[in-house]
């Protein structure tokens, strides 16, 4: 079957430091790169040196990544793209692209990943409420589509802006990327948290939990690369008076990422707001349980496949720390083989990924 026009994501940024959107977005390219028909390029302001991505460095008024090259090489190139996909919703990448989309009729849906989510509407809530305003809202009427990755952005989402058409498609994971030979087999007791580290993330009543377990012999491990909020973490664990037992590792990719998962006694991210986080993903196909929320988007069956749900809350979190500190070797098992099994039936690209086609297919009609 011969090759389709390609179709076009625009992402800011596609560094390993974007965290779970890189690997939303990557994945999704990856996943389209690999079906017979299909092909995807990616245009970003900021990627990897082996990225096989089109990079366009932002020049001016880079608090908006303004790249006037983007613009330019699109004026003549858009016309190429089968559909053109947005991802994020504050910066130019987002911007110019939807515009000439319309302006070419090319059929073009957003992304949002979680950007607009009351929590993170609330931090620079008056900046945000002007772009939303002059900006997105009319970003909106030009697209053809809105793509929303949790039943609760797709509500909000509609609440701000009730686009035409709206979808539901949660992120997936692609199972071929986890390593295989992964064991169960630590050298010492630990709980990890692995993202960015962010206020969103819930790093402060997963210290305060941490502080108040009776097992003194298990260690908080946090990696995630440093960066302005660090500081206050370490300064939160000194007043805590956990410093000892918690170890900060900074940004862990490859093999090395996917040992800490799979030697972990429990893999934790307690989120106040998030996309679905694709940490949450890899920890369960590592075969690892995971104590998430019910803000990070995951379906509540999470807590009856091996993984603990709960609020976003300091006495919720100590009683699930609690739990998952005493597990047996033989629980800690079971649990990890359970939740594994559950996210590669329910949130896998090799189960999913066809719903992506679909989606195409229906804003191209």
């Amino acid at each position: 079957m011969q090759t389709q026009k390609p179709v076009f994501h625009f992402a800011t940024n596609v560094s390993l430091e974007s965290g779970g959107q890189r690997t939303a977005v990557v994945n999704l390219h990856n996943y389209l790169d690999n079906q017979p028909g299909w092909s995807s390029i990616i245009y970003t302001n900021s990627k990897e040196i082996s990225d096989n991505f089109l990079e366009f460095p932002s020049t001016r008024f880079r608090f908006w990544n303004y790249a006037p090259e983007l613009t330019s090489q699109l004026s003549s190139t858009i016309e190429d793209a089968r559909v053109v996909h947005l991802h994020g919703v504050f910066m130019h990448t987002q911007y110019a692209p939807s515009k000439l989309a319309k302006k070419h009729d090319i059929p073009s849906l957003i992304t949002p990943h979680g950007m607009l989510e009351p929590w993170y509407l609330n931090d620079k809530r008056l900046k945000k409420a002007i772009y939303v305003n002059v900006v997105l809202k009319n970003l909106f009427r030009r697209v053809d589509a809105v793509h929303a990755i949790t039943p609760s952005e797709k509500n909000n989402l509609f609440k701000l802006f009730a686009p035409k058409k709206i979808f539901e498609i949660p992120n997936f994971i692609h199972l071929s990327t986890i390593p295989s030979g992964l064991e169960y087999r630590p050298d010492e007791k630990y709980i990890l948290f692995l993202s960015r580290i962010h206020p969103g993330k819930g790093l402060d009543i997963l210290f305060q939990a941490f502080s108040r377990l009776n097992d003194k012999n298990i260690k908080l491990k946090v990696a995630g690369s440093k960066n302005f909020y660090t500081p206050v973490i370490q300064s939160l664990a000194k007043k805590l008076g956990v410093s000892e037992r918690v170890e900060f590792l900074g940004g862990i990719y490859g093999q090395e990422k996917y040992n800490l998962y799979a030697n972990a006694q429990a893999f934790v991210l307690p989120s106040y707001s998030e996309a679905i986080g694709m940490v949450n993903l890899e920890a369960a196909a590592c075969a690892t349980p995971i104590i998430t929320t019910f803000s990070t988007g995951l379906s509540p069956e999470v807590g009856t496949e091996g993984g603990i749900i709960i609020h976003p809350d300091v006495d919720e979190l100590t009683q699930a720390l609690t739990e998952a500190a005493a597990w047996g070797d033989h629980e800690r098992r079971e649990r990890g083989r359970a939740i594994k099994e559950f996210i590669s039936q329910k949130y896998s690209w090799e189960a999913q990924g066809y719903l992506w086609k679909q989606l195409y297919l229906e804003i191209m009609k």
